[in-house]
């Protein structure tokens, strides 16, 4: 299965942070196996970049990028003309890093593991949390 990653529970997942819903914790720890695939878009990097650094998070951001680009699990999906062009439909998402993590999860029709309630609220794309 597919699965795409907003950016606080990647964060939890690679903290050990215990805000990590049960459900989304299971999705990562088959990822983590290669019974899953969890795609990473590159503005979940980018926010886990300013995160770690802002909140001072265990996590060598180096680090995190190579695991991801040099992982079959958790491939980074890169921002493109398209999925910019479906944000625009996401009127019902405030912040625009949202819209995009929707866009990505509707291109790839992947479920998106998120905590956001106005996220799931808006109906856009199924959730695991």
């Amino acid at each position: 299965m597919v699965f795409v990653t907003d950016t606080h529970p990647f964060l939890w997942f690679l903290t050990d942070d215990k805000q990590l819903g049960e459900e989304a914790k299971k999705v990562y720890e088959r990822a983590e196996k290669g019974d899953a695939v969890i795609v990473v878009p590159t503005i979940v990097l980018a926010e886990s970049s300013y995160i770690s650094v802002k909140k001072n998070f265990k996590l060598k951001f180096d680090e995190l990028l190579d695991m991801v680009e040099n992982s079959i699990n958790f491939p980074p999906y890169p921002l493109d003309i398209e999925t910019v062009r479906m944000t625009l439909k996401l009127d019902k998402l405030s912040e625009i890093h949202d819209k995009i993590i929707v866009a990505t999860a509707q291109r790839i029709n992947a479920s998106l593991i998120t905590k956001d309630e106005e996220i799931i609220k808006s109906g856009y794309v199924k959730t695991t949390w």
